[in-house]
């Protein structure tokens, strides 16, 4: 096997044989026995046939044992042919995978604990969760004039949800000519944080069914679902998804799925009065941000939120002095 024995600070083994048994890990989402090379983020590689995997885990029986290996530690999946299996892909804040299609219901339960509400001075919106470290996309307009937000996340316990308030979670980078704003969380060591991951939008057609998670009007984990209506439509200078999925103030920032509960878009606006006549923002543009955040890192130092506009230049003469 490839370098096993140096990776076990991301694996965790199996308990031996009279030691009480591990917290019930969430069910799987996909059962197998192929074999597979894993490459993991602090350079090692582990081989081995894979069992069972979940969200959060692949259980990789490595001929000796079975190891317990952490999917946010996983950079790419491939199987011993070089096919890639999972494939999973990994970008520095977000991460892509090809997944099978599921029901709304289904994926809502999958993906909703990655969906978050976000409390502001002049409002309240919602975002989604990229990245297990607290990263947290949501709408410009969501986090506007603010440099820090308030985050309530809703983590399944025992009884069911149990919504947890962050409080200042610092708004880190913006970009307002697309609507999009990036918050980073710092979670307490004793929440687990379910993310996402980011769909091609450039993949989905007219037509295609889609669901929303997000807040509307204050009620959280409210799930509604449509079609696209139209994939490119321009408002506000922008190019969005028109759909038919109902949103509302609230749902500002927050997810659109496909049927693969990955997400295509952010819920960004609509027509108010009008149903059926919404948009979101495509997940490309969402990419492009995250990929270059240090780009639209906000300074909050200035007082226009890091929005400065440039004076217009004076005419020639304005200045009473003759023109050269």
């Amino acid at each position: 096997m490839l370098l096993a024995s140096l990776c076990l600070s991301f694996a965790i083994q199996d308990p031996s044989p009279g030691e009480p048994p591990p917290a019930a890990e969430p069910a799987s989402i996909e059962i197998t026995t192929a074999v597979e090379r894993l490459d993991l983020g602090n350079g090692c590689t582990l081989q081995g046939r894979v069992l069972r995997e979940t969200e959060q885990t692949v259980f990789l029986d490595v001929g000796y044992d079975v190891l317990k290996v952490p999917v946010a530690a996983v950079v790419r999946r491939e199987g011993v042919d070089g096919k890639a299996t999972g494939n999973i892909r990994r970008e520095t804040l977000f991460a892509e995978a090809e997944l099978p299609e599921r029901s709304v219901a289904e994926g809502a339960k999958l993906f909703g604990e990655a969906v978050v509400k976000i409390e502001a001075a002049g409002g309240q919106g919602s975002g989604f969760l990229v990245h297990p470290d607290g990263w947290i996309v949501t709408n410009f307009h969501v986090v506007e004039r603010e440099v820090e937000v308030d985050v309530v996340v809703f983590n399944v316990g025992k009884d069911g949800f149990e919504p947890r308030t962050i409080k200042k979670c610092r708004v880190d980078a913006i970009n307002p000519a697309m609507d999009l704003a990036l918050v980073k969380m710092t979670p307490p060591k004793d929440l687990q944080l379910k993310t996402v991951y980011l769909g091609d939008s450039n993949a989905m057609q007219t037509g295609d069914r889609v669901y929303a998670i997000g807040t509307p009007i204050g009620l959280d984990r409210t799930v509604s679902s449509g079609i696209i209506s139209v994939t490119n439509r321009v408002f506000q200078g922008r190019c969005h998804f028109q759909i038919t999925v109902p949103i509302n103030p609230g749902n500002s920032g927050g997810p659109l799925f496909n049927l693969r509960g990955e997400v295509v878009g952010v819920n960004s606006s609509g027509y108010t009065g009008f149903q059926g006549l919404n948009f979101a923002i495509q997940s490309k543009y969402v990419k492009d941000f995250l990929i270059n955040r240090d780009a639209f890192a906000l300074d909050s130092t200035r007082s226009e939120n890091g929005v400065h506009f440039l004076p217009a230049p004076k005419k020639p003469g304005s200045d009473g002095k003759p023109v050269k």
